[in-house]
C-alpha cells in the first residue's frame, strides 16, 4: 500500500515542489488549496510523470472548521494520512488598526488555526500507527520580533516555529516519545514524525 500524503496551499510555490518530490517517491498524494483549476492541472502532471494516484481538494483554510473537513476528506474512512504537510498560508500587509478585521482574522485562521487544527488531528493516527510525519512550512520572518505593517503576518509565523520546535504538552511529547523511534539514524529519519520548520535556504528538524 502506498503512503499517502496532504499537502496544503499545493496550488503552487513550494506546495507544488514537494507535491514533485513526492511523486517521485512514489506516494499518494492528496493536494488542497482553493485554486482547483491550478491543482487539477499539477495533478495531471503527477499522474503523467510519475503514475501515481493524485486526488485534489478544494479547500480554503481560512474559513471556520475548513480543517476538519479537509482531513474528514482526505483521511477516509481508515483515517491514515502518512505524512502531512501543513504548508497554506497567507500575509496581510498593514497597519494593524488600519487592517480589515475580516481578512486579519481569516489570515490567523489559516495560518495558526488550521495548521494546529490539523496537527492534533493527524497525531492519534500516527500514534497508534508508530510512524509518520508533520511538516509545518514556515518563514524566516518567525525568528523576527516584527517587521513594519506585517506585525500579525510575523506573529503568526513565530508561532508557527514555537509550535513546531517546542512539544508544549504532555500530550504533545508523548507523541513524539512514542514515534520518533529511529531519530539518531539520518538514513532513517523520514520514517519518524518530523516536526520542521522550512526556509527558503533551510529545513530545521527538531527531534
Amino acid at each position: 500500500m502506498q503512503p499517502r500524503v496532504l499537502i496544503t496551499g499545493a496550488s503552487g510555490g513550494i506546495g507544488a515542489e514537494l507535491a514533485r518530490l513526492f511523486a517521485a517517491d512514489g506516494y499518494e498524494l492528496v493536494l488542497a488549496a482553493r485554486n482547483l483549476t491550478a491543482l487539477d492541472a499539477l495533478a495531471a502532471e503527477l499522474r503523467a510523470a510519475r503514475g501515481v494516484p493524485v486526488r485534489t481538494v478544494r479547500s480554503d483554510l481560512s474559513e471556520p472548521g475548513a480543517a476538519e473537513r479537509l482531513w474528514a476528506d482526505a483521511a477516509g474512512p481508515d483515517g491514515t494520512v502518512d505524512v502531512l504537510v501543513n504548508n497554506a498560508g497567507v500575509g496581510v500587509y498593514g497597519p494593524v488598526a488600519e487592517q480589515d478585521a475580516e481578512a486579519l482574522t481569516r489570515m490567523l485562521e489559516l495560518n495558526v488555526v488550521a495548521l494546529t487544527a490539523l496537527t492534533r488531528l493527524a497525531l492519534p493516527g500516527m500514534l497508534r500507527r508508530g510512524s509518520g510525519k508533520i511538516l509545518n512550512v514556515g518563514s524566516v520572518v518567525g525568528y523576527q520580533p516584527g517587521g513594519p505593517r506585517l506585525a500579525a503576518y510575523y506573529a503568526s509565523k513565530s508561532y508557527v516555529l514555537a509550535f513546531s520546535r517546542v512539544p508544549t504538552t504532555e500530550e504533545m511529547s508523548i507523541a513524539l516519545a512514542h514515534i520518533q523511534k529511529n531519530e539518531q539514524d539520518p538514513k532513517r529519519a523520514y520514517e519518524d514524525i518530523v516536526w520542521a520548520l522550512v526556509n527558503t535556504k533551510e529545513f530545521l528538524f527538531n527531534h
